[in-house]
Order: structure tokens, then C-alpha cells, then sequence
């Protein structure tokens, strides 16, 4: 198996998508479990401080528990998407999509496998949870950041990168992908004719020879040496 193909744009592309990918799930999954945001304290810890504005709202809506799911969304779609980033940058080549045994009928639909748009899809969905949880925490404690901005931890800080990378850098990667990389649909279109005329020969080709054997099957002899014996 080729790794790491980078022979056309489309491989470089999805190579640098896989990468920026992969840098900002690793940013979210630090910044979930570790308790570096504020003051030494993180997403799981308890704060006493909580202002008033949530306490009295807090049978419609709580802020803490909401971050608290949003991470953990977060962190299950950053772990599948590194998963994926991985095998799109070290296993996916060019001929891949087309060892794939529904490609004709993909392309009968005008469709192809496009593994860009996957990971922009997974990205999105990443850095948009994690997004929420961040901006919810910011929101909570935006009295304690604004007084001293210091007291903010690399986990805070690498979380914003994380889903700075996963929105917007894979956002400008992908839009780049799409101006400059001409569409893979045509090619594939042509090597499925290519298949299925060689297929077709082979079929033909089979059955020649099929046809020749039964002519001249050594079945069909023994009547006939049974019949020379006898006169």
C-alpha cells in the first residue's frame, strides 16, 4: 500500500485538510480534559461564583451543564474526526474511489466520493460544539476574564486555536480546494466506460471459450468411438 501520496493537487489539498484537521481536534481533546482555563481550573470544576442572572434562571436554561455537554460532543466528534484526518492523509490515494464496488452506481447519480467534503462536514460539526461550550464558559466567567485577562491557561487559549483551525483555516482550505482543483467526476466517469467495455471483452471472450469446450468436450467422443468399435 502507497502512503502519503502528494503527486497532484488533489492529494496535496486533501493532505493539508487532514493536517489542519488533525492539529485542531488535538487542541480540543487537550482542552476538554485538562483543567487549564481559568485560574487553574477547568470545564469539570465546580465554581462557587456563579453570577445572578443564571441562578435565577437557572430551571430554564444552565450554562454549566450545557458547556459541561457541549464538550463532551465535542471531544467524541474530535476523536472520529482525527481517526478520519488519519486515514485520509496516510491511506487514501487517488485510486481509491475507484476500487470502491458502488462507484458506477454513485456516478449513474452524477455523485462521486469526495473525502474533502467529509472532513469539512466533520471539522465543522467539531469545532461548532466545542464553540458553544467555549463560548458559554467565556460567557459565565467574562467578569473574571476582563479584570485579568492573565489568569487564562494554555487549555483556554489552545481551544480557541482548536476551533479557529476546525471553522475557519479548514473553511479557507476547502474554498481554495474547490477554485483551484478541477472536478474528479469526468475522470471517473470515463475509467467506469473503460471498465466496462474491458469487462464486456472478458465476458465475450469466456464465452467463446465456453462454447468452444462443449463443442469438443470429451464426452461427446466416446459415443462416436463406441460406434466405430461396433462396425
Amino acid at each position: 500500500m502507497k502512503l502519503l501520496e502528494l503527486g497532484d493537487s488533489i492529494s496535496r489539498f486533501r493532505f493539508s485538510q487532514s493536517c489542519v484537521g488533525l492539529a485542531g481536534c488535538l487542541c480540543v481533546i487537550y482542552a476538554v480534559w485538562t483543567p487549564y482555563w481559568l485560574k487553574d481550573r477547568g470545564l469539570w470544576a465546580e465554581w462557587n461564583n456563579t453570577n445572578t442572572e443564571q441562578t435565577n434562571h437557572k430551571g430554564v436554561f444552565n450554562a454549566l451543564e450545557a458547556e459541561r455537554v457541549f464538550a463532551v460532543l465535542s471531544f467524541l466528534m474530535a476523536v472520529s474526526t482525527s481517526a478520519l484526518c488519519l486515514v485520509f492523509a496516510l491511506c487514501w490515494t487517488s485510486q481509491t474511489v475507484r476500487s470502491y464496488s458502488n462507484t458506477r452506481s454513485l456516478l449513474m447519480a452524477g455523485q462521486a466520493l469526495y473525502p474533502t467534503t467529509l472532513l469539512l462536514l466533520t471539522m465543522a460539526s467539531t469545532g461548532f460544539f466545542f464553540l458553544l461550550s467555549w463560548s458559554l464558559f467565556t460567557y459565565q466567567h467574562r467578569e473574571e476574564i476582563s479584570q485579568d485577562l492573565s489568569s487564562l491557561g494554555s487549555s483556554y487559549w489552545l481551544g480557541a486555536i482548536g476551533w479557529f483551525l476546525l471553522l475557519v483555516v479548514e473553511m479557507i482550505v476547502f474554498v481554495a480546494e474547490q477554485a483551484v482543483v478541477p472536478d474528479i467526476l469526468p475522470d471517473l466517469e470515463k475509467a467506469v466506460e473503460t471498465w466496462r467495455i474491458s469487462s464486456q471483452l472478458r465476458t465475450t471472450t469466456l464465452s467463446c471459450s465456453d462454447s468452444y469446450y462443449s463443442a469438443y468436450s470429451p464426452s461427446d467422443m466416446y459415443p462416436q468411438r463406441f460406434v466405430s468399435a461396433a462396425l
